[in-house]
């Protein structure tokens, strides 16, 4: 692991020394064969969607048919040379087991290889992107980062879906503060036309004119209006009516219709606590939480690394096709060859390789919450920054 950026193969040669030492006269075509798995893995790094990672996996699949094919027609030969040799029961033993788990084995190497790629990819753009929302964060200093599990995953959605209901009611309020700036005017002319022309009275024509428009009683309201016999509040009294009617909607509140701007300052107050409270929750968990599941990414590259490494199988599948290819009768040979080939080989086909399910699965639920969490912290970013100013008029 180079420093939890993303997976690195190492260069040694082990691979060469393996393929001498079990005389596979291969290992030219398999260093290249290492390297341009390599490559192609370091490739798909730059890929930024599915549909570019899938050139890459063509690629990588296209390379392990090569080189199974060519191991292949190298075994081929080998038997060959070798037919009709003395063999003993153990060793023709051991040839039969190999040959049946080559075929098993090349489809786990590109398997295993595939989750390599798409792993290593999705470490780099993770810790990409939980970098740039961590600015404050030393990622790798995980003792500055407070405590989360996957609880936290649930309270957070709570928290984003709450916070979307926030700024829907934010940007719900600010189009009924524009339409109140048509109502604000005729309701002030109306607050000092009534009392000024009807004296005490007006204040309790002002009040039931208001009451019956709250609860959208606009038939009773217009009779209320019939009774003033002044034609200029008339006037003023039937626009609000007209206003009240078309946008009845938008000015709907819990106690009725909002008619005057300032009954926006109690709704506004509330709602900005709302939006602190979920905000100040946010802030505080969704980059721990992000920073979680990187790690969980990260443990995955530790649950393959327990698997084994591309050079480590590729030497694995040399060593089994030459056991397959090369019967001879010494028992005690056959008997190590056993031991130090086919049971390793056993361990990872009945065992190890069985985990990679586990592991692609774990990834992709990683990389969906991680993608979620991303997306979201955009989106609010943006919309919090713009959305109020698209409920401006336009001019």
């Amino acid at each position: 692991m180079n420093r939890g950026i993303g997976l690195q193969l190492l260069d040694s040669e082990q691979l060469e020394l393996a393929f001498h030492l079990h005389g596979v006269s291969r290992d030219v075509q398999a260093r290249k064969f290492y390297g341009d798995v390599w490559g192609a893995i370091k490739a798909a790094e730059k890929a930024r969607d599915p549909i570019s990672l899938s050139v890459h996996e063509r690629e990588l699949r296209h390379l392990c048919r090569e080189y199974f094919t060519l191991m292949g027609e190298w075994r081929m030969g080998e038997e060959e040379v070798y037919e009709g040799k003395p063999v003993c029961a153990l060793s023709e033993k051991n040839m039969k087991e190999a040959l049946a788990a080559i075929p098993v084995f090349e489809k786990q190497f590109f398997r295993y290889a595939l989750c390599y790629m798409e792993l290593n990819r999705a470490l780099i753009h993770g810790r990409t992107q939980v970098a740039h929302f961590a600015r404050d964060y030393e990622i790798e200093d995980f003792s500055k980062i407070m405590e989360v599990n996957h609880n936290t995953g649930a309270h957070l959605a709570r928290a984003q879906k709450e916070r979307k209901e926030i700024l829907d009611k934010r940007l719900r309020l600010e189009r009924v503060r524009i339409i109140l700036q048509q109502f604000d005017p005729l309701m002030e002319l109306l607050g000092d036309g009534l009392p000024a022309t009807f004296g005490d009275a007006g204040d309790r024509l002002l009040t039931q004119f208001k009451g019956a428009l709250r609860k959208g009683k606009f038939t009773k309201a217009e009779s209320l209006v019939a009774k003033w016999k002044n034609p200029r509040l008339c006037l003023a009294a039937r626009e609000v009516l007209a206003l009240a009617k078309e946008h009845q909607p938008e000015l709907k509140a819990q106690d009725g219709l909002i008619l005057h701007s300032g009954e926006l300052s109690l709704i506004d107050m509330y709602l900005k606590m709302d939006e602190r409270r979920v905000n100040d929750f946010m802030a505080k968990y969704d980059v721990p939480y992000m920073v979680f599941q990187y790690k969980n990414l990260l443990h995955q590259g530790y649950l393959l690394g327990r698997i084994g490494s591309i050079e480590g199988l590729i030497i694995s599948h040399a060593k089994l096709l030459s056991l397959a290819a090369r019967p001879h009768n010494d028992p005690d040979y056959a008997k190590m060859q056993e031991e130090t080939i086919l049971v390793p080989t056993r361990m990872l086909l009945q065992d190890k390789f069985k985990t990679l399910g586990a592991i692609f699965d774990d990834m992709e639920t990683t990389l969906v919450t991680l993608n979620t969490l991303f997306t979201q912290t955009r989106d609010y970013m943006t919309l919090s920054s713009t959305a109020l100013q698209n409920t401006k008029p336009q001019n």
